[in-house]
């Protein structure tokens, strides 16, 4: 399993230390003496019981790919998210694992992430509304690229899922780490 400091993407395993600050240089994020992450001088989240496989890394498109995604919640009646990416010509694909009640720690990405739950629930609450949601085996959803933390509710089994990141620019990380939400 890949974490955060072998390629700046996400996850950790359990009780693993996190490494927010990787080697490709991502400068917003610095690690202090005694471990803990921070972004612009806060503390960062951190995940616990999550990780994440690399299945296919960085790859870019041969064509001009672009992007608008548009996500409207069934439970809200607020206005949809919109993605609009003038350039989505990169995907990643991964593999995560949250383990009986393992969390992702609260994060965003730089751009839309397409994501498969194929084992488990996974409940997801956003910056936006804190409302949770819940996401079982055989079910989708949009990731937009907004602050959110992902948890698996099950106490007994892991939760698992496949994650495609559209629009990663080479060299930079999938997911950044950002102080955690008071919801």
């Amino acid at each position: 399993m890949l974490g955060v400091g072998a390629f700046g993407l996400i996850g950790t395993t359990a009780g693993a230390e996190h490494d927010a600050a990787d080697e490709e240089g991502e400068d917003d994020v610095e690690v202090e003496e005694d471990g803990e992450a921070e972004e612009d001088g806060e503390a960062v989240d951190e995940p616990d019981g999550f990780e994440v496989e690399i299945l296919a890394p960085h790859a870019p498109f041969p064509d001009d790919v672009a992007a608008e995604l548009s996500l409207e919640f069934a439970d809200s009646e607020g206005d949809p998210i919109v993605v609009d990416m003038d350039d989505a010509s990169t995907l990643v694909v991964a593999e995560v694992t949250w383990t009986p009640g393992g969390t992702s720690g609260w994060h965003r990405h730089p751009g839309p992430v397409l994501v498969n739950v194929v084992e488990g629930e996974l409940e997801l609450v956003w910056e936006r509304d804190c409302v949770p949601r819940t996401y079982a085996a055989g079910e989708s959803f949009l990731d937009p690229g907004e602050v959110h933390n992902a948890t698996n509710v099950n106490d007994d089994g892991c939760a698992r899922a496949y994650a495609m990141f559209l629009g990663i620019p080479d060299g930079e990380p999938a997911t950044v780490w950002v102080p955690p939400v008071e919801c």
